[in-house]
């Protein structure tokens, strides 16, 4: 892809974006992206993140916004995407969940909560600076239309105790300690979809850039993925090119390779 076809680049947040080290984007990030914006290229944040805990983008303005791994779009102070996982499989996992003392974040479409805390979820909070949420049982969260859960459990949990109740559910992990539940088959690359459609944009003039397994799908559906160099080899193998490191400036390095500043 040349540089004057892209219209529209999605970022993941934690460790595409902003650095795990300092929790803040460079600076000379944040210049490429106002570059980028001079030049009327559209941005877009792609993350597992809700648009209630993106509390750590310098407050730059974005287009738009595709929270929960695509299961909620915002763009022009409204949503315009929504995909609430199944409500009697987010009961199962809720209830799941609850019964075996798993940590559990649930995601409504603006409330958060978790069911349980211990040292690995105040540890993961801090890693990617969270602010603490209410703990409220799984099952009471699941009541109400439920868009993500975020499970702390390593992956023989994952196989052995969540999947078999995840017929209708997509797991996605970016850290070894947790991982996402989304509706089954939705990715960030939805989230793309739904940006397209508003903006009339074409998957070709797309770019997009990731480090985490929550990614893959998106990096594959862009016209352009793009792997942080601290991304895993799933990742890496799943992207179009390799740039640096987060904490190596790895953005602006990429966009000057391929043209684009």
């Amino acid at each position: 892809m040349t540089g004057n076809k892209v219209k529209a680049i999605f970022f993941d947040i934690d460790g595409t974006l902003v650095s795990f080290r300092t929790h803040e984007i460079s600076r000379e990030t944040i210049e490429s992206l106002h570059e980028l914006k001079r030049r009327g290229v559209r941005l877009f944040i792609a993350s597992g993140r809700p648009l209630e805990m993106m509390d750590n983008l310098s407050g730059f303005p974005f287009d738009g916004y595709i929270t929960l791994n695509g299961a909620l779009v915002h763009a022009g102070g409204k949503v315009i995407s929504r995909h609430p996982i199944d409500p009697d499989a987010a009961t199962g996992i809720a209830g799941t969940a609850d019964s075996l003392g798993l940590p559990c974040v649930t995601y409504g479409e603006n409330t958060i909560a978790i069911n349980f805390t211990d040292e690995r979820t105040e540890q993961s909070f801090r890693m990617i600076k969270l602010p603490p949420v209410p703990v409220i049982p799984a099952v009471t969260m699941a009541e109400k239309p439920v868009y993500q859960f975020t499970v702390f459990a390593d992956e023989a949990q994952e196989k052995d105790l969540i999947l078999p109740e995840a017929e209708f559910l997509e797991p996605s992990r970016w850290n070894p300690v947790f991982f996402d539940l989304n509706p089954k088959g939705l990715s960030k690359a939805d989230g793309i979809r739904a940006i397209q459609e508003h903006f009339g944009i074409g998957r070709d003039e797309t770019m997009a850039f990731g480090d985490g397994g929550n990614d893959t799908a998106m990096l594959r559906y862009a016209g352009t993925g793009i792997a942080m160099g601290n991304a895993g080899d799933d990742v890496k193998e799943a992207a179009d090119y390799v740039t640096s490191s987060v904490d190596d400036n790895g953005i602006p390095a990429a966009l000057r390779h391929f043209g684009i500043l």
